[in-house]
């Protein structure tokens, strides 16, 4: 059965749908976006709708703050409001729908999997952590690594090259260089057959942005990742294009060494999946951790 729910956080109301099984208190699995998933009608969100209640976990998902239904400002690429945000849906849900307040936990993908474990540091609410395709460098690192991994796929090393040193004069700007360089590059960058593998934005935003850019771009998980002391299960693609997985795995073992646990997905990429069809190792892997996390 689906519920739902109007939840208010901060200055804004986020539209939440929940799914439970029979019975009381079951524990939950709330899920968080990545950068370009803000609504609840996403397939991955809709597969934890269809296989988690039969398990006898319940799931949460919700529109992000300024997206779909739900009220206030944006909040994409502003971690800590979207972590609060977080713990807000854990605290309305577990009291209006009847979860184990001991065992809710956070599912985040990409984007997701840098906020869910900020939730956790902010809060002991927050019982374990799935994490899909969760990055262990900064987002202006990841994005560097993205421009250069697939421009260098698809044109080869010296185009890779060059649009990495795109984003090398862009995290130099932000961090409060000239900006002429940038905009040479800029320049010149439009004129290259790499441009769109590089993912950067048509206009350099103005010099008054730069402090927002920073927070975001310049957000470093590791320590982040040093302070979780819940249960957390990694789930990575072997041919993700959009994060170094190596370096990514590093920074998990190096924070938390063997405490944590790891699921490499052959054959996919940013996400668990061929096209939209999700991979039985992840939903199996998925279901057989939550299940032994919750003591089902």
């Amino acid at each position: 059965m689906r519920t739902a729910l109007s939840i208010p956080a901060d200055g804004a109301v986020l539209a939440a749908t929940v799914s439970r099984p029979d019975g009381d208190r079951p524990p939950a699995l709330v899920a968080l976006h990545g950068a370009d998933r803000g609504v609840r009608d996403w397939y991955l969100y809709e597969h934890l709708h269809r296989v988690l209640p039969p398990a006898g976990i319940a799931v949460v998902t919700f529109d992000r703050r300024g997206d779909g239904a739900s009220t206030g400002e944006p909040s994409r690429g502003r971690f800590e409001q979207q972590a609060e945000d977080a713990l807000a849906v854990i605290d309305h849900a577990a009291r209006e729908t009847d979860l184990d307040s001991e065992k809710i936990g956070l599912w985040g993908i990409s984007q997701g999997g840098w906020v869910a474990p900020l939730a956790a540091t902010m809060s002991d609410r927050v019982a374990f952590l799935v994490l899909l395709a969760s990055c262990g460098v900064t987002p202006g690192e990841q994005m560097r690594w993205t421009a250069g991994f697939q421009t260098t796929r698809a044109l080869g090393e010296e185009a890779g090259a060059e649009a990495q040193r795109l984003w090398d004069h862009a995290l130099d700007w932000m961090r409060g260089g000239d900006r002429a360089p940038l905009e040479a590059a800029v320049a010149e960058g439009r004129t290259k057959p790499w441009w769109k593998t590089a993912w950067f934005p048509e206009e350099v935003p103005g010099d008054e942005a730069r402090d927002a850019v920073r927070s975001e771009l310049d957000f470093d998980p590791a320590p982040v990742f040093a302070r979780v002391r819940v249960p957390t299960l990694l789930v990575y693609g072997d041919e993700d294009e959009w994060i170094p997985v190596d370096e990514s795995l590093a920074a998990w073992r190096e924070a938390r060494d063997d405490e944590i646990d790891i699921v490499i997905v052959l054959g996919t990429g940013h996400e668990p999946a061929h096209g939209e069809d999700i991979s039985s190792e992840y939903e199996e892997s998925l279901l057989t951790w939550l299940r032994a996390t919750a003591g089902l």
